[in-house]
């Protein structure tokens, strides 16, 4: 997970394989088939003219700056795409205002108490859900509906979902990841593993194999910072049967029969763990990986990215696989999180951001950011549409990608109705995780005690 998470709660809604590109229809408006003809056609691909997307919104008649809040590495190719873009709209001047991943939404959320907002933001997934509850967002759908890069039906299902409040869309996805395991193929071969784990019991015996804390070698990395916990315990969470809340968001459930098996599960781990990691982020963490200190890592496909980029030395060392299931032949599950584009209910320029934010959102653009091109290799993202998904030429030079894709099969996403989740997300279910992990108290305890403060958290006003 390369940014802060908060306010996601992944609830329940799970990616079909139809959802990674099998025609069927979905959303509003349109159908999947209908668009993928349009992709093939050129029309929301390589020959669409990006100086006529929304032609009937007018360009600002004199000079417009438009703030774009983002935590994205604003490096060499993202500049040739606002290049591209002031060219093409001379009169708007896009200026970047810089935000940290695990403070962007604390930093947004200040500005728009301040009335001082940005006009525009990248953001992940989870502050969608957690703005535009709060009325802080701009609704997309006249745009989207003026728009001959915007198709509502062209993105996955399970990102549209989080980019869609109340009924309306507010949000454009942009990028998106499923998780997985990586693992040290080097160190497996090492220690007589024949491949990786396929089921829990596989995995922590893996694990334990991998491990041996007088030479400060472990097996698998946890970490135990507020969202991350939860977030990767998640996928064991729905493997297990359990899910986060019912009772339309209002009831935790997270301490159910089910969520404690696979916390107990999770947390017990820790013993092939290295502890220096605990407090850290999987971010920072990577390097443990890199190094060969552990065997085992589950992050998103941005981990790939990064493996490739700042650690090219152990190219072939390492692999990826679906993350094991409870037992052989048992539901598999995992998340997957995204970033969207939105626009500021208190921007005094939403025409002109709109331009901005359909310019990074045409297919083409989309890929840039994402998958990349073979000179010009991507950050190892999902694109969020599924016209580029379906479309294999995209991946041929970075064939890892396919895995991901396919493992979104078993992506589960959704963001709760419920604007207090991320409070409860970040606050008592990430404490009671971390409590088992450290080992100061006992995770099914710890759940049932963070589930009582849940319960009123989860229903008092926004």
């Amino acid at each position: 997970m390369r940014n802060a998470l908060k306010g996601l709660a992944l609830v329940g809604l799970a990616v079909s394989a139809a959802a990674c590109g099998s025609g069927s229809s979905s959303g509003s408006g349109g159908t999947v088939n209908s668009v993928n003809q349009e992709a093939q056609k050129g029309q929301l691909g390589q020959n669409l003219d990006l100086s006529k997307l929304s032609p009937s919104i007018p360009d600002p008649s004199s000079p417009t700056t438009i703030t774009y809040a983002t935590f994205q590495t604003v490096d060499d190719r993202f500049k040739k795409i606002i290049d591209e873009f002031e060219q093409i709209h001379p009169n708007i001047d896009i200026k970047i205002q810089k935000l940290v991943p695990d403070s962007a939404q604390t930093k947004l959320t200040a500005q728009i108490a301040g009335g001082n907002v940005p006009d525009a933001a990248y953001v992940d997934s989870g502050t969608v859900g957690s703005f535009g509850l709060r009325g802080a967002l701009a609704s997309l759908d006249d745009y989207a509906a003026k728009s001959k890069a915007v198709e509502p039906d062209d993105f996955v299902p399970a990102f549209k979902q989080t980019a869609v409040v109340n009924g309306q869309l507010m949000g454009l996805p942009i990028d998106g990841e499923s998780t997985a395991l990586f693992y040290r193929k080097d160190l497996f071969q090492k220690a007589g593993i024949a491949g990786p784990p396929k089921t829990w019991a596989e995995f922590q015996a893996d694990a334990a194999k991998l491990t041996d804390a007088a030479k400060k070698q472990y097996g698998i990395a946890l970490f135990a910072s507020p969202f991350e916990t939860s977030y990767y315990w998640y996928p064991f969470l729905y493997q297990a049967g359990g899910q986060q809340t019912t009772n339309g968001d209002k009831d935790p459930a997270f301490n159910s029969p089910q969520a404690k098996k696979a916390a107990e599960f999770y947390v017990g781990l820790r013993k092939y763990s290295p502890p220096d990691l605990w407090n850290s982020n999987s971010f920072d963490g990577r390097v443990a990986f890199a190094q060969g200190k552990v065997g085992m890592y589950i992050a998103g496909g941005w981990f790939a990215g990064t493996m490739q980029d700042e650690f090219p030395k152990i190219d072939g060392k390492w692999g990826v696989a679906p993350l094991p299931t409870q037992t052989s032949g048992s539901q598999c599950a995992t998340t997957i999180a995204g970033d969207d584009l939105v626009i500021f209910s208190g921007s005094k320029n939403q025409d002109a951001a709109w331009k901005w934010i359909e310019f990074l959102s045409a297919p083409r653009n989309i890929a840039r950011s994402t998958v990349g091109t073979p000179k010009e290799p991507g950050a190892s993202l999902l694109p969020t549409r599924l016209s580029l998904l379906n479309d294999q030429k995209l991946f041929s030079f970075n064939p890892i990608e396919k895995g991901f894709v396919a493992n979104m099969k078993c992506g589960i996403t959704n963001l709760s109705e419920n604007p207090n989740w991320g409070d409860v997300d970040g606050g008592p279910l990430s404490d009671a995780l971390a409590k088992g992990i450290f080992g100061k108290e006992d995770v099914s305890k710890a759940l049932d005690d963070a589930a009582q403060q849940a319960k009123d958290m989860l229903n008092k006003p926004a």
